[in-house]
């Protein structure tokens, strides 16, 4: 029987693996000099987010990588 607790722990397993993802695409997309609205159409295809969704990561890994 899972708990509350086990089913805040695997989404959070899940969220960090589409973060890990979504930080290699945008890594991969200023690498290869895409642009900004070309990176976020690449993660909301690959990751099936929003393109809010998809601004946030690039707000939060698109300033490490640059």
């Amino acid at each position: 029987m899972c708990t509350l607790f086990d089913e805040i722990e695997k989404e959070g397993k899940i969220e960090g693996k589409i973060e890990g993802k979504a930080e290699g695409i945008i890594e991969t997309g200023i690498d290869l000099g895409l642009a900004e609205d070309d990176i976020l159409q690449r993660l909301q295809t690959k990751l099936n987010v929003s393109l809010q969704k998809a601004q946030e990561y690039f707000e939060a890994f698109g300033k490490q990588t640059v």
